[in-house]
């Protein structure tokens, strides 16, 4: 088996049986090259077509072409190998998926697998769960957000498992993470998806609190109107120069960890309370409310609580249309720089 890497294409090259959920030849196949091929929404038309045109092949050499297509940079594939159980696994996948922390991007997933290992069909089979488990542990230590929440995958992802073509069953059946191969297979598909959301999205796993909270739709901006729409009193003059030291407030506090734990906190129990039955947020709901007023006295000691219970009254700004935890951990995140900057 031979790994070729181009500015259009990864492959792998050699004599396969190929088990494949690939748009091209896929399914259970002889092939001779598997081919991921970047592409652009403004290209479309028969697959086959596709292929043939972009590597220049004839309709017998089509045959033998396991194809799957990309919009993401296949620059940045990963590409990694493992040894076990005396032989051989190696991985060439790309990764992209449709909301960045920052800007939209090019999404699909799509995992090309080889092994030298003696697997039965039935062994190859298993290893596309292993694959899709590690891909959904990938996006979720990631937290990559969709329009319902967290997501597993995209909607275009497409995984293909070869080995070399020998005539007959393998005698391999069991691939699954309770053995050496599926371990192995596991770890170097979360790595690469990792590696690779990362490289083509910007879903850094350490990134900081207000960047989490930008991919919910609550920005730098509407926390800064929130904080300033219950201020009286003040000249405009006056007013930017507290803006600049308000900023500057919520910037230092952004890469505290106990304010991103504490607002972390806020995110897993937004998703937590859909198991019970509240509606908008009723009173015997006091746990955001304590969330809130954490994070408001860390900041900004006592009176910054009694500040918090203001801003949770009022619901300033962006304020009146979150969920009961959100709105109070950013309520308390609000309340506590503000209390600062004042203070000080």
């Amino acid at each position: 088996m031979e790994l070729k890497r181009t500015d259009s294409y990864v492959e792998l090259a050699g004599d396969f049986e190929v088990l494949s959920s690939a748009p091209l030849n896929g399914g259970v196949t002889n092939a001779k090259r598997i081919v991921n091929h970047t592409t652009t929404p403004e290209e479309d038309g028969p697959i086959e077509r596709y292929f043939r045109n972009k590597l220049s092949l004839s309709e017998p050499e089509l045959a033998d072409v396991v194809g799957f297509l990309t919009a993401v940079d296949v620059r940045t594939a990963f590409t990694g190998e493992r040894s076990v159980n005396g032989g051989k696994i190696v991985v060439a996948l790309t990764a992209g998926v449709n909301d960045s922390p920052e800007e939209s991007g090019p999404h699909t997933i799509n995992v090309l697998l080889y092994t030298d290992l003696d697997l039965s069909l039935t062994g190859m089979a298993n290893l596309f769960i292993v694959i899709t488990e590690a891909k959904t542990s990938a996006l979720r230590r990631l937290e990559v957000l969709g329009e319902n929440g967290q997501i597993t995958g995209t909607a275009t992802d497409a995984i293909a498992v070869a080995k070399p073509d020998t005539g007959a069953s393998g005698e391999i059946d069991f691939t699954g993470t309770g053995t050496g191969i599926g371990k192995a297979v596991y770890e170097l598909v979360e790595t690469g998806i990792s590696k690779a959301i990362k490289d083509n999205n910007g879903y850094k796993p350490d990134r900081n609190i207000l960047t989490r909270l930008s991919e919910r739709g609550i920005t730098r901006e509407e926390i800064v109107s929130a904080g300033f729409e219950l201020l009286v009193g003040e000249e405009e003059e006056k007013k930017e120069s507290l803006r600049g030291k308000f900023i500057n407030t919520l910037e230092k506090y952004s890469t505290d960890p106990n304010i991103h734990f504490l607002i972390a906190a806020g995110f897993y129990l937004e998703e937590e309370k859909e198991r019970f039955d509240l509606d908008g947020d009723p009173g015997q709901l006091v746990s955001d409310e304590l969330l809130g007023m954490n994070i408001a006295e860390y900041i900004g000691g006592k009176n910054a609580m009694f500040n918090f219970v203001r801003y949770d009254r009022k619901k300033p700004g962006i304020l009146g249309n979150l969920p009961p935890f959100l709105d109070d951990v950013v309520g308390g995140l609000t309340a506590g720089c503000m209390t600062e900057i004042f203070e000080k």
